[in-house]
This record gives structure tokens, C-alpha cells and sequence, in this order.
């Protein structure tokens, strides 16, 4: 039965069932009787309510994890990163960071092992985002730099990690490099929220290199993605970003309707 639940689980999950994959992790724990065993459910239950962010519930089996009297240090290890993961998510990013950092420190060789390299990569990808969140761009760079040739991450994480690259570079003054990275998040053809602020910051650093059209052509790309990609603050953000670029085009028309666009926002 357990196994049969966890396949279930994982069906669920990978067919985008993300909630009724929870549920069933749930349930895989409650029939468990060793503690890593239903420690090790209930953190793919955890998993699955961050990815939909759904972070009281998934606060509230984290605290039930944290209960368990856990022996493995495996399990003890993948612990730690949702909680650090959860963390970065919900605001504590200081605190994530931190706690990633302890998990390096005390697991080094462990995240070296090839059973366990893809946690190590899942680490440096989050300290990545987590550092650049906190403004430490220099710290960041070089971490986002190493998790961009990792081989295999996903299609999402990587544009991520592009996108973080871009911000990073484009704080230090580095815009030729951040051009090169923006271009790349948005070249996923993902039509996601991420590509549209890549498509924004894109067009900022261009405007900044008083590239004018180029800017204007991100902003109208950002802008003709579908709705859901785009929240009120970055759609007012294109906004106000198209009337200034097409003051300096000259053209007057057009950066009165983007200004009233804004206004009305």
C-alpha cells in the first residue's frame, strides 16, 4: 500500500494534481510507523504546498516535522533545506540564507556524494536568489554564475537563474553582461511572470544605454504576454517606463496614453 500511495503521490504531482498529491503524502504518513519514513512524507507534502503557495499549510507540517524524533541524517538534511526554501519564500529571507549556509557548513562532503549532488545545486540555486533579494550582488554573481552550468536543472529554475543573473549584473553596472542574461531568461519562450519583469528590467537597462526603440520593444513584448503574467505594480512599472521611452523617441501621442495608462493603474 505504501508504495503503491507514494507512485500515486508522484503521478498526482508530476501530472500538476499538486494538492491531491499533498493529501496523499499525507496519508503515506499517517500509515507510517518509523519517524524517517514519515518525516520523509511529510516533507514531500511540505514541498508540494510551497510550490502552490499554499505556506500555512505548509508551516504547519514543517512544525509537525520538526516534532519527529528524525535519525537519518539524509532526511535530517532535506529537512532543513524546505524549511530554508519556505523561509526565502515567505520573507524570512535573511533567516533562509542563514540556514542554508549552516547546511553547508555541516554537510559539505555529504552534498559532494553523487546521491546527494542535486541537493547542492538545489542550495546554491535558492542562496543565489536569497542573496540577490538581500542586495548582496558581489556575494551572489559568482554562485548564480556556478548554478547556471549546472546540467540538470529545470526549465523554470534556469530561467531563474538567468533572470537573477540579470539583476546582479545590471546592479553593478555591468549592462552588456545583464543584456546577455535578460535576453536569455526571456529566450525560454516560458510567457511566465518571469519573463515578463526580465522583459521590463531588459527594457530599463536599455533605456538607461539610451537605446530607446530597443527598450520600447521589450516593454510592448512584456506587455502583449498573457494577463496572468503580468501584476498591477509591473503593468503601472511598463506603463510609466513606455511614456518615458517615448518621450525620448518623440513620440507625444504616445507617451500621453502610456502616462494616463499609469495614472489609471
Amino acid at each position: 500500500m505504501g508504495q503503491q500511495r507514494f507512485e500515486n503521490a508522484n503521478r498526482l504531482w508530476n501530472n500538476g494534481h499538486v494538492k491531491e498529491a499533498a493529501r496523499e503524502f499525507h496519508a503515506m504518513a499517517m500509515e507510517a510507523n518509523d519517524s524517517d519514513e514519515k518525516a520523509g512524507a511529510l516533507i514531500n507534502e511540505h514541498k508540494c504546498y510551497c510550490q502552490i503557495q499554499c505556506f500555512d499549510e505548509a508551516q504547519t507540517v514543517m512544525l509537525e516535522i520538526r516534532k519527529l524524533p528524525v535519525k537519518d541524517r539524509y532526511v535530517r538534511m532535506v529537512i532543513d533545506i524546505g524549511d530554508a526554501i519556505m523561509m526565502t519564500l515567505t520573507g524570512r529571507i535573511n533567516e533562509g540564507e542563514l540556514l542554508f549556509e549552516k547546511i553547508l557548513r555541516l554537510n559539505r562532503d555529504d552534498l559532494q556524494s553523487t546521491d546527494s549532488r542535486h541537493l547542492f545545486e538545489l542550495i546554491q540555486q535558492r542562496r543565489g536568489f536569497a542573496l540577490t533579494d538581500l542586495t548582496r550582488y558581489a556575494e551572489a554573481l559568482p554562485i548564480l554564475e556556478e548554478a547556471a552550468a549546472f546540467p540538470n536543472t529545470s526549465v523554470e529554475d534556469m530561467q531563474l537563474v538567468w533572470f537573477y543573473l540579470g539583476i546582479c549584473q545590471a546592479a553593478l553596472s555591468e549592462n552588456k553582461l545583464a543584456k546577455a542574461a535578460f535576453l536569455r531568461a526571456v529566450a525560454f519562450g516560458l510567457r511566465n511572470a518571469t519573463e515578463a519583469e526580465a522583459h521590463y528590467r531588459l527594457a530599463v537597462v536599455y533605456f538607461m544605454d539610451k537605446a530607446y526603440a530597443q527598450a520600447k520593444h521589450h516593454l510592448e513584448m512584456a506587455l502583449d504576454l498573457p494577463d496572468e503574467a503580468l501584476s498591477s505594480q509591473l503593468r503601472k512599472f511598463i506603463y510609466q517606463q513606455m511614456s518615458r521611452t517615448c518621450h525620448y523617441l518623440g513620440e507625444s501621442e504616445e507617451e500621453k496614453k502610456y502616462l494616463k495608462l499609469a495614472q489609471a493603474s
